[in-house]
């Protein structure tokens, strides 16, 4: 939902949604703001619920209506969730390191499981999204 300043941001030329959506969450620092059509989000949305394809405005405001009133923290760790997938995994590194030490494929499980591990870090605070937001913005 738009409020009404942000309703009168869109009638400017060349500022769509996108862009609102941006400015409330990021100038003005609105907790509640889910930017439906950043491709970041959706993507991030799409891994989370292992969808096959990236939902559509109306499917990520169904998707994500538990992470009220805090949906910008959400789109936050969407936004870090895509960045760790698309990533080299974490241990990979050492996979090119390790020289003979370690079979080829011991090494390629144990690059998985330690990113596994990272995601679901990463991904632990969504399901408590009420508390972390009321953390960060204060209440």
């Amino acid at each position: 939902m738009i409020d009404p300043s942000s309703q009168m941001l869109s009638m400017v030329k060349g500022i769509g949604s996108w862009s609102v959506h941006m400015f409330m969450i990021f100038s003005l620092h609105r907790p509640d703001v889910l930017p439906v059509s950043d491709l970041g989000v959706r993507k991030g949305v799409q891994l989370l619920f292992s969808l096959e394809e990236l939902p559509r405005p109306s499917q990520m405001e169904q998707l994500c209506v538990k992470w009220q009133p805090y949906r910008s923290v959400g789109a936050w760790y969407m936004w870090r969730f895509v960045e760790g997938k698309g990533g080299q995994p974490a241990g990979a590194a050492m996979v090119g390191l390790a020289g003979d030490n370690f079979p080829a494929q011991q090494q390629s499980e144990q690059a998985q499981q330690q990113q596994q591990q990272h995601q679901l870090q990463l991904l632990e605070p969504i399901t408590n999204i009420g508390n972390l937001g009321a953390c960060i913005w204060g209440q």
